[in-house]
């Protein structure tokens, strides 16, 4: 299977690229890919930066100019009620907190002629919960939020809140969308590194950030390592 890998910083890449082998890079409109192989699969990689714009781009790059067959973002993000610091999150969905056109007829956080929420393949996700389970990695599944915020207040995703989401960070939707358009499967991946309108949520995401990157890049690996080529 050839699996390209979103994560927004360098922090949530560089454990996966010290895992690769026979790793090359190149260069397309201001992003770099890392392509190797981690056992029998052919990686790419790619260090999106933050938000949306750089997300989607990434994901369409990947997709037309490698021809992944899955795409997997993984990183980290805020939880929301009902999870805690270092939770592990599956994206059953996506959906976009900072989208609004409801004047022209359309859901909040629905994009003309698209889903209001993205949904992941549930082959993908049993297949991913199988590879956690086995490798003793607890996790919680649910619709996860993504906009171009940092998210300090549950106030701010009022109108979502019919969606249930269980977390929230700033790529996830983007890349759920590109696949989605695209026809290409997708998983998204969080591991929490902080939890929304707690009284220490910046402190919190400043402190462990660098940790929770590594830890999702470690679960990251661990899906990558057992996917059947």
């Amino acid at each position: 299977m050839k699996i390209g890998i979103i994560g927004a910083m360098r922090l949530e890449m560089e454990l996966i690229l010290e895992r690769m082998e026979n790793v090359r890079e190149e260069f397309l409109i201001g992003y770099s890919f890392y392509i190797g192989n981690i056992n029998d699969n052919e990686i790419v990689i790619c260090e999106s930066g933050v938000g949306k714009v750089n997300a989607g781009c990434a994901a369409a790059l990947l997709i037309s100019e490698f021809d992944v067959n899955l795409v997997i973002n993984t990183g980290i993000a805020g939880g929301l009620p009902g999870v805690k610091h270092r939770d592990v999150v599956i994206a059953s969905g996506l959906i976009w907190h900072d989208f609004d056109i409801r004047i022209f007829g359309y859901d909040y956080g629905q994009v003309p002629h698209m889903p209001k929420v993205f949904l992941t393949n549930p082959a993908i996700i049993a297949m991913t919960k199988s590879i956690l389970i086995k490798n003793k990695i607890d996790y919680k599944e649910g619709v996860i939020a993504s906009g171009d915020q940092f998210v300090t207040s549950l106030e701010k995703l009022d109108n979502i809140k019919d969606s249930k989401p269980i977390a929230c960070e700033m790529e996830g939707c983007a890349i759920a969308q590109v696949a989605t358009k695209a026809g290409v499967d997708f998983i998204v991946l969080r591991y929490i590194s902080d939890v929304v309108g707690e009284e220490n949520q910046n402190e919190n995401y400043t402190e462990f950030e660098a940790e929770m990157a590594k830890q999702s890049a470690k679960i990251c690996i661990s899906l990558i390592e057992n996917i059947e080529g």
